[in-house]
């Protein structure tokens, strides 16, 4: 058995399903032959072609790309391989074909009802579909006809490892709190009302002792600033560029509390939220939305709070709570890590996906 896996997104691009899908690569190719057919070129200097994994480039124009890999895929294809799209556009590029084929499904690709007809024709092809989050599960079924025993709930958390890593009490007789977010600077992260919120806690003395990281770039980082400044908030919110790896880990291990109350802004949405499992790896609880995945990320009043982020009173009285309640913010991390640990680390996903693929028919 081989796994092919055919995408349009991977490395050395940025974003989450490029991660998910390098780290399924990874996870693979270190018991099975696997290869994989990207988009795009990859240098010979990324990390990821250190490992035993066949790469097959398509350097030709976006139109052309999906013909080529399934003229490639006819040429090479045995008869026990399997293969894995990272979304249903890729799945344009797989031939007729009796091999056992696995889609992933992430959540706003299926908000919309346009390419309804066309989905359903190309998931004809599909023997098992991996969705990241309840919610996701639901949406695909709203515009799909495929089976539901067919369709597998698992958490996209395969780069996440359990690593043994020293977590410090989080208690500690530091003057500010320190709030952080990573993300991509757009509106359905929340940004611009929890700005808000935290100018009428400040104005009512509610709150002082905190300050708030915000790591990434977006179109909407002029608009945060902008903001920021109108409320006189500079001494309290910093927007930073984005960090790798090795300083994300350094960043949540400092932090007391996540906070990213996305919701829903027309067809964009969160699918599941990796983010905020990133940050129970190191017992760091998180304020969320309600919309979306996120609930299946942020178990509500356990490992933090899930809110309504337009409701300007709620999200007030939230924020108030994480940053004021210590013993109910400390619990929560501790909540977060240990779900982390039996839930969502990169062991635990990938053993429920290799069971997904060798039980189905």
């Amino acid at each position: 058995m081989r796994v092919i896996i055919v995408t349009q997104t991977f490395p050395p691009r940025f974003g989450g399903m490029q991660s998910v899908m390098s780290a399924l690569a990874k996870n693979f190719s270190k018991t099975i032959a696997t290869f994989v057919l990207p988009d795009h070129n990859i240098p010979e200097s990324h990390p990821i072609r250190s490992y035993k994994i066949k790469f097959n480039f398509s350097k030709f124009p976006k139109f052309l790309r999906p013909l080529i890999k399934k003229i490639k895929l006819k040429k090479i294809l045995k008869k026990d391989d399997i293969i894995i799209c990272d979304s249903w556009k890729s799945l344009n590029a797989i031939p007729n074909t009796n091999n056992k084929v696995v889609m992933l499904a992430h959540g706003q690709e299926y908000l919309s009802k346009s390419k309804k007809k066309k989905i359903n024709k190309l998931l004809k092809k599909v023997s098992i579909v991996i969705s990241s989050s309840n919610y996701t599960k639901n949406i695909f079924l709203n515009i799909c006809k495929f089976p539901e025993n067919k369709i597998h709930v698992i958490p996209p958390t395969y780069e996440l490892e359990n690593d043994k890593i020293k977590i410090h009490n989080k208690s500690s007789n530091k003057k500010d709190l320190i709030l952080t977010t990573i993300s991509r600077l757009e509106e359905r992260k929340g940004f611009l009302p929890v700005i808000k919120a935290f100018k009428y806690l400040i104005e009512k003395k509610s709150i002082n002792n905190f300050t708030w990281s915000i790591y990434g770039d977006g179109y909407l980082k002029e608009k945060i600033n902008k903001q920021i400044d109108y409320y006189k908030l500079n001494k309290y919110i910093k927007i930073k560029n984005f960090v790798n790896e090795v300083s994300k880990e350094q960043i949540l291990l400092n932090s007391n509390l996540f906070i990213m109350p996305s919701y829903k802004v027309k067809n964009s949405i969160e699918g599941f939220g990796i983010s905020y499992i990133e940050a129970a790896k190191f017992s760091v609880p998180s304020i969320s939305g309600v919309d979306g995945g996120v609930l299946d990320a942020v178990v509500n009043n356990e490992t933090g709070w899930n809110v309504n982020t337009l409701n300007e009173k709620e999200l007030e009285n939230v924020i108030f709570e994480a940053i004021n309640n210590q013993t109910k913010r400390n619990r929560f991390g501790k909540n977060a890590r240990q779900l982390f640990i039996k839930k969502f680390s990169s062991d635990k996903v990938f053993r429920k996906f290799m069971a997904a693929i060798s039980n189905s028919s």
